[in-house]
């Protein structure tokens, strides 16, 4: 089954240095979901006066699906675990969808947390057990393998699907 490679960021700048990173390893910018509250959605991917989106992620927001009830928004292909997850009547929330999908209790109420304060979760469905171990190493230490700044304090964490 497919695996999964998250990592916490906090602002647009560090979600898009992430997202070059996973693209320096291989995959495609349609390959990297994100999942935020619609706030932080609005707060660091706002495009003013529906001008073109000038960052990496502009399409994916624009098409980005809003789940209400839960409070947050996903792009990517990430939406369809959530999606899944909703259909089932799942509604304890993001830490529940997260258990749900293999996260340890501890990572899914961290990533829950993070999500709520602002923070943006970046994630990748991993290619092979290989790309695992490299993918988790550039969300959870940018300065391993760092092609663009990114934030320091990160973390990050591999489920299996």
């Amino acid at each position: 089954m497919a695996k999964l490679v998250i990592g916490l960021v906090q602002t647009r700048d560090e979600a898009e240095a992430a997202a070059a990173r996973i693209i320096d390893c291989g995959y495609t910018r349609q390959d990297v979901s994100l999942l935020m509250t619609d706030a932080t959605r609005h707060r660091c991917f706002r495009v003013p006066d529906g001008t073109p989106p000038a960052h990496t992620f502009g399409a994916a927001i624009a098409m980005s699906v809003v789940v209400p009830d839960l409070g947050f928004v996903v792009a990517g292909p990430l939406a369809a675990v959530v999606a899944s997850a909703v259909g089932a009547g799942m509604t304890g929330g993001l830490r529940e969808i997260l258990i749900s999908a293999g996260v340890p209790k501890h990572w899914a109420e961290r990533y829950e947390r993070g999500v709520k304060q602002g923070g943006i979760l970046v994630s990748v469905f991993a290619h092979s057990e290989r790309d695992l171990g490299v993918l988790h190493m550039v969300l959870d230490d940018p300065g391993i393998y760092s092609v663009r700044p990114a934030a320091t304090e990160r973390e990050a964490h591999r489920i299996h699907l």
